[in-house]
């Protein structure tokens, strides 16, 4: 504990002091070249620190474990039916968590104190795993409006408010400016207007079709019409 806010006490005191050594008079004088060494900084403090800390560390093994899970349950449970269009939603969801994740981070409102991999910032157990993957299933077992809404917020309450705060307890999830409340909107609102997308696009989709289905009809029924027509202009005798 006292390490890790060491090691972001230092990450704050880099970006404090590029931050001096960049203005001038009031005038941002940043190169190019300052910005990737401080972010060559940034990621050495971060490998060293999950090197000697992070690394099967209780934190990390809670990670792994969370993935295991959720990627068995996933092999089970997924409906291989309907595998492309279950895998779009859970892919727009992931990158939707992924912007979402990387501005949240950037910004200070919260951060990972534990990494799987020693990358800023830790998309991949999280964002890119075990959140889409629980929702993706809440998508396919969920056939109207009413009972995703229902299930869907049943799932989002369990992450804002029993996983989120496991997290942090594990020293997973640091939370700035945030709580859980947030985390909970935010869920409902981005897992929503996902489900709403690919609704969308299935319709789209599902119009074509019946469109190039009549369009390939055509050519076979033009001839079979005009043998008709000759056929009606010299009767047999």
């Amino acid at each position: 504990m006292v390490s890790g806010n060491l090691s972001m006490n230092k990450y704050r005191s880099i970006r404090e002091t590029t931050i001096d050594n960049s203005c001038f008079g009031g005038e941002f004088v940043s190169s190019f070249e300052e910005i990737t060494n401080v972010a060559a900084d940034l990621w050495n403090l971060l490998f060293t620190r999950w090197l000697s800390e992070e690394l099967f560390s209780f934190s990390w093994f809670v990670i792994l474990g969370s993935m295991f899970l959720i990627y068995i349950a996933l092999f089970l449970l997924i409906d291989k039916s309907r595998l492309r269009e279950i895998i779009l939603y859970g892919a727009l969801l992931s990158v939707a968590f992924g912007y979402i994740d990387v501005i949240g981070t950037n910004v200070g409102l919260w951060e990972y104190k534990t990494h799987f991999l020693p990358f800023v910032p830790s998309l991949f157990p999280f964002t890119y795993t075990v959140h889409p993957i629980v929702h993706l299933l809440i998508y396919q077992y969920t056939d109207s409006w009413r009972s995703f809404a229902i299930w869907n917020t049943l799932g989002t309450v369990f992450f804002a408010f029993i996983a989120h705060p496991f997290y942090v307890w594990s020293q997973v999830l640091w939370l700035g400016k945030w709580n859980y409340v947030y985390s909970f909107i935010l869920g409902v609102i981005i897992t929503s207007f996902v489900r709403a997308v690919v609704i969308w696009l299935a319709n789209i989709e599902q119009k074509h079709v019946k469109e190039s289905s009549r369009a390939s009809l055509l050519p076979k029924l033009q001839p079979v019409m005009k043998l008709s027509n000759e056929d009606n202009e010299n009767p047999k005798e």
